[in-house]
This record gives structure tokens, C-alpha cells and sequence, in this order.
């Protein structure tokens, strides 16, 4: 999506869902206001459901169905839907379980894949919005490193017979967000091929914090923070090996997940060999980014998103506490496992800041890997440049509190 585009993107300041959504997806929303709504599916209904659109699929496991009934549960008392939501949250749980159904089939069908060595792998940690993604795919041009294209992690599960059109298919989900939310991008620019997120293996088993930027979701927030994130990390982690197992490569695997600053000491627990990269930026502007992802996100599926109540629920929500406990936790660490980038740093001089984290993890660069940074680099200047436009204040919120909150990080990093 997006790599014809000539055209710069602007996503202005976020005021109501309605002006964050195309007119014809808002017009949709309207009519079905005046549509009859039915109850809630249970998860074991859309699990059967999904059983049947992939017959001879694995049971789900006990405790992917708690979660998916947990979910929707908090999505029917919480969210507040509009019509176009309520079909999408169908579609999505409906394909999420498909997909963990096929995940565990695979799996059952080949049990060699939990004996696959994973890569050692490096962590992207941080606030959204630091610079993960850009960070991050400056790590997958290194050859020697393994990521995941968004089509990967999406279909992790490759077909058994046929063509394998997982890219294509992922390239048109993505082509009908574009005409849902046409400035959606200037946020968060995805593409079919390009390395993403962990966060589609953690939904394939229902246990993530990010499903509350995509919905406003705080009883499902609470009963996942009360869950042993173990049972999460332990699928997302024989899902990596499934990956792996199909598409051997690389000698170690660069992950990212915004949420995995919460969840460090699982982290360490499952992946003894994991080092990590740490981006900071300061935190009044991510802040105020981060508010804007999560408003625009969330008006893709309710219209009732109120951007001065969306400031003060996300500083007064785990994020500021995990961040702190994050370094608390990698300053513990031996030499050589983590390396902190700075925003501004990596945006001045982009390779001579990954040649300088490289050294922290104890790796060199090499002029492969510097070589097809520069391309990246090269192909990106070449590209629209597009706007995102967002204030602290448009979200309930001033930067002096947000800075205040967390002084003792402004000032280590001095941001």
C-alpha cells in the first residue's frame, strides 16, 4: 500500500471519528444506526464457526477461548461500536481463530516444528511511536537478520496446496483501510512486505494489550493484565518456530512489539539469549503521537471516540509505570544486551546510530548490511513525505504534565 503513491498523506489533528472517516464508510455508519443489532456470539460459537470454514482443523486451546471470551466480552459492555465495527470485529474474530485453529493443526500435523532453533533474537522496546518501525527496518536490511513481513505475521501458516498468495491477499486488506481511513498511513505506514509487528501472533491467541488501541476494551485490559503473560508469550513463541521451520533464515530475529516492555521478565524467562534495542523519544510528543494512533484506530470501529478523555486514560493507564519498570529491568542486564536509541539521534545520522547499537549488542556492521541501509535510506527520500499533525492539548493533555510525570526519564535520555 502506498509505494505508487505521489502524493504526500496529512492526518490532521484528531477532533471527531466522523472527520477521521471517509464519507462513504461514515454514511454506512449512519444508516446502520436505524438497523436492528443482535446479541453477542460466545467464542466457542465463533470458534465452531471457524471450525467449519477449515475443516479438519485442531480443537482450540482452553485457554485461547477464555481469552476470545474475554475479549468480546469487554467489546460488547466497553467498546461502543458503530455499525461498520461491529462487522469488522466479527470478521477479525472470526479470521483470528481461524488462524489460531490452523496454527495448532500445523503444529499437531508436524511436531518438529517446536524443535526448531529459533534465531537469537533482539527485541525492539519502547513507547509506540520512538522510532520502533523505522528502527526496525533498518535492523531487517542487515542480510544477516530475520524479520517478518506484515504477510508472514498475519497467515503464519502457509497453505498446504496452491499458490501461496498470503502477500497478495494481506495487500488487499490493506487497500480497504486505505478507502476506510485515506490518511490512516501518515501515521502508521504498512505494507504487505515490509517487517512488522509481532502484535497478529499475539491476536491469533487472543492475549494483547494492543487490541485497546484498536478498541476502547478496559475490562479486557484487566483481566489479560491478571493472566500469566507465560500462556501468551508460549504460543507467540512456538509461532515464531512455525515461521522459522517454513522459512529458515537469518542468524538472529529482530521482534517488535510495543508490548514487549511490559512483559520484560517473560521475556528473559523464554528467550534467555534475547538482547534488546531500546528507543526513547521525548514522551510530551510521543505521547500526543500515541493519542492520535490510538483516535484514529479506534474511529475505524466506534464513533464515539472523545479525544479529550483519550489523554488522561492512557497517561493514567500502564504505560507510563511499564516504561519505567523497563529500564529498571535492562539496566540489570550484562554489557552487551541492550542498546539505547535516542529519536533524534537515529533521525540525524540513521546508520551511524545503528553502527553505534550494533557495537552495544556486540555485533559489527557490516558493508553488506551498511550497503542495504543506505538503499533503504536512498528509496525512502524519494518518497512523499507525509504529515502528521498532533498536540498534547488536543488530547486533554499539556506537555509540561506529561514531561513532569516522567522527569526522571527526560532527564537520562534528555529529551
Amino acid at each position: 500500500m502506498g509505494s505508487e503513491r505521489q502524493k504526500p498523506l496529512r492526518a490532521e489533528q484528531f477532533t471527531t471519528a466522523r472527520n477521521a472517516q471517509s464519507r462513504w464508510y461514515h454514511a454506512v455508519n449512519v444508516v446502520g444506526r436505524v438497523l436492528p443489532t443482535f446479541g453477542s456470539a460466545t467464542a466457542a460459537a465463533w470458534f465452531e464457526k471457524a471450525k467449519r470454514q477449515n475443516p479438519g482443523v485442531a480443537d482450540p486451546r482452553p485457554e485461547t477461548l477464555a481469552a476470545l471470551e474475554a475479549l468480546l466480552r469487554s467489546v460488547h459492555e466497553d467498546a461502543e461500536l458503530s455499525f461498520s465495527g461491529r462487522i469488522a470485529a466479527r470478521m477479525d474474530c472470526l479470521r483470528m481463530a481461524g488462524q489460531h485453529l490452523r496454527i495448532e493443526q500445523a503444529i499437531c500435523e508436524t511436531p518438529e516444528i517446536l524443535d526448531t532453533q529459533i534465531p537469537s533474537p533482539i527485541f525492539l522496546i519502547g513507547w509506540m511511536r520512538t522510532g520502533t518501525t523505522f528502527v526496525h527496518r533498518l535492523l531487517a536490511q542487515d542480510p544477516d537478520t530475520r524479520s517478518m513481513p506484515y504477510w508472514e505475521s498475519m497467515y503464519p501458516v502457509p497453505p498446504s496446496r496452491g499458490k501461496d498468495d498470503r502477500a497478495s491477499e494481506l495487500a488487499r486488506v490493506l487497500k480497504q483501510l486505505e478507502s476506510i481511513s485515506p490518511n490512516y498511513e501518515a501515521i502508521h505506514p504498512m505494507g504487505a512486505w515490509e517487517p512488522e509487528e509481532c502484535v497478529a501472533l499475539f491476536t491469533n491467541v487472543f492475549r494483547t494489550l494492543q487490541y485497546n488501541v484498536q478498541y476502547r476494551v478496559p475490562g479486557y485490559v484487566e483481566w489479560l493484565q491478571g493472566q500469566d503473560p507465560r500462556i501468551a508469550y508460549g504460543q507467540y513463541r512456538q509461532q515464531l518456530q512455525l515461521v522459522q521451520y517454513h522459512r529458515p533464515q537469518g542468524t538472529r530475529f529482530a521482534l517488535k512489539d510495543p508490548t514487549h516492555s511490559v512483559f520484560l521478565p517473560t521475556i528473559l524467562e523464554l528467550f534467555p539469549d534475547a538482547r534488546f534495542v531500546f528507543t526513547h523519544r521525548d514522551p510530551a510528543t510521543t505521547m500526543s503521537s500515541l493519542c492520535s494512533l490510538y483516535a484514529y484506530t479506534r474511529a475505524l470501529f466506534s464513533d464515539d471516540v472523545d479525544p479529550h478523555a483519550l489523554g488522561p486514560e492512557l497517561m493514567n493507564s500502564y504505560l507510563p509505570g511499564s516504561l519505567e519498570r523497563a529500564l529498571e529491568i535492562v539496566d540489570g542486564l550484562a554489557p552487551g544486551r541492550v542498546a539505547h536509541v535516542r529519536h533524534v539521534d537515529v533521525r540525524r545520522d540513521p546508520i551511524g546510530m545503528m553502527t553505534h547499537a550494533s557495537r552495544d549488542l556486540g555485533m559489527e556492521m557490516t558493508d553488506p548490511a551498511r550497503a542495504a541501509m543506505q538503499a533503504m535510506l536512498d528509496t525512502e527520500s524519494r518518497k512523499p513525505r507525509d504529515i502528521h499533525v498532533h498536540s498534547p492539548e488536543g488530547f486533554g493533555l499539556t506537555a509540561e504534565r506529561i514531561r513532569e510525570r516522567l522527569a526522571g526519564y527526560c532527564q537520562r535520555f534528555e529529551l
